[in-house]
């Protein structure tokens, strides 16, 4: 495919702004676009925003979801709060996410309950949670239209870990543990206990007798995703604090700070869309890594403090990578610099984009 770049247009911008400028040419851009879509006759050759009339945009469907739930957050953030990208941000939100768009995407997840798990399920959960709790009382006025998008993945959830036997456990999309904490925090703030339920007994039944998870093995050349960070970080939501001290005791006893996964990843194709994926590694392992070690960091205070000192250099990459890209990263790194920034902003950890 051709190589698409951004411009530096709005490269002066204030952060918060040129993502939420990158996010918005994401979701009115149609093309390229992987539906991933299971044809089952010639004639079932759907345009993508005939297909996902919500998420037929940003080159695929979990990236759509994620960027929509960006310019959400973004929007209940008191940062850039008299920013000129407000207004069209929310006209896109309010455009896209209509109840008769969200009812044609439940609907396709009910009739495919294996596409996009647990992946774009934990996002649209997530944004749908996004809606109903934001200040923004337009963004709450969206959520009802949206909660039968977040039912569509709360019961596909139930149905498939009543029957799954084994978790994945890799850096890419299906990471079971990845998916599983976002969903189950949706399903908390959402009201939906059955989910909870199901998931930590879940979490137990495949994570809790984890012990030295051997993090030498990690990275893979495609990786966004830490499995071994993802398994720790949805564990401390499952187990209690004594619980997960001493899990994560023996969980961990194999990472150090010269752990690979813990450092910077490099880049040699920023046009190869599966190796761009190590932009976003770092983004994810700094955020994980640090809500694990503020937890731990009695019992690990050496990893407590690398990750904190090794912030920026995580980061930087993969920001730029976000704001300047090639489209192949550019289509959905903005979200993991925001999550990332966020959680920095809650421990009060330095990296580039730092509130002043």
């Amino acid at each position: 495919m051709n190589t698409v770049t951004h411009d530096a247009e709005h490269h002066s911008d204030s952060p918060v702004a040129q993502l939420a400028q990158i996010a918005i040419d994401n979701v009115t851009r149609v093309y390229p676009y992987a539906s991933h879509h299971v044809q089952t006759s010639s004639s079932d050759n759907k345009a993508p925003d005939e297909l996902h009339p919500s998420f037929g945009n940003s080159f695929d469907w979990h990236s759509s979801v994620h960027m929509h739930w960006l310019l959400s957050s973004l929007l209940s953030s008191d940062e850039d709060a008299s920013g000129a990208w407000r207004a069209e941000a929310l006209r896109i939100l309010e455009d896209h996410l209509s109840a008769e768009n969200i009812k044609t995407e439940a609907d396709y997840l009910r009739a495919n309950p294996t596409w996009e798990r647990p992946y774009g399920w934990a996002w649209a959960v997530q944004l749908a949670s996004e809606l109903k709790f934001s200040p923004v009382v337009e963004l709450q006025a969206l959520a009802e239209g949206v909660a039968p998008l977040a039912d569509a993945v709360f019961d596909n959830t139930l149905s498939w870990l009543g029957k799954a036997s084994e978790p994945v456990r890799h850096g890419l999309h299906t990471n079971t543990a990845f998916g599983l904490k976002r969903i189950m925090k949706a399903a908390k703030e959402l009201g939906r206990e059955d989910v909870v339920e199901e998931i930590l007994a879940t979490a137990k039944k495949f994570f809790a007798e984890d012990k030295a998870w051997e993090f030498e093995q990690e990275r893979s050349g495609q990786d966004f995703l830490s499995p071994g960070l993802c398994e720790a970080d949805l564990m401390l939501d499952v187990l209690d604090d004594a619980e997960f001290a001493i899990w994560a005791e023996g969980f961990l006893a194999r990472l150090d700070a010269d752990s690979c996964i813990l450092k910077p990843a490099r880049v040699f194709d920023p046009t190869d869309g599966y190796q761009v994926h190590l932009y976003g590694l770092g983004m994810t392992v700094l955020a994980s890594a640090l809500r694990i070690f503020e937890a731990t960091k009695d019992t690990h205070p050496e990893l407590a403090h690398t990750i904190r000192e090794r912030s920026a250099e995580l980061l930087a990459p993969g920001l730029e990578a976000a704001i300047t890209g090639d489209y192949m990263s550019s289509h959905w790194l903005a979200t993991f610099a925001w999550e990332a920034h966020l959680e920095a902003e809650r421990l009060n950890v330095a990296h580039p984009w730092a509130r002043q």
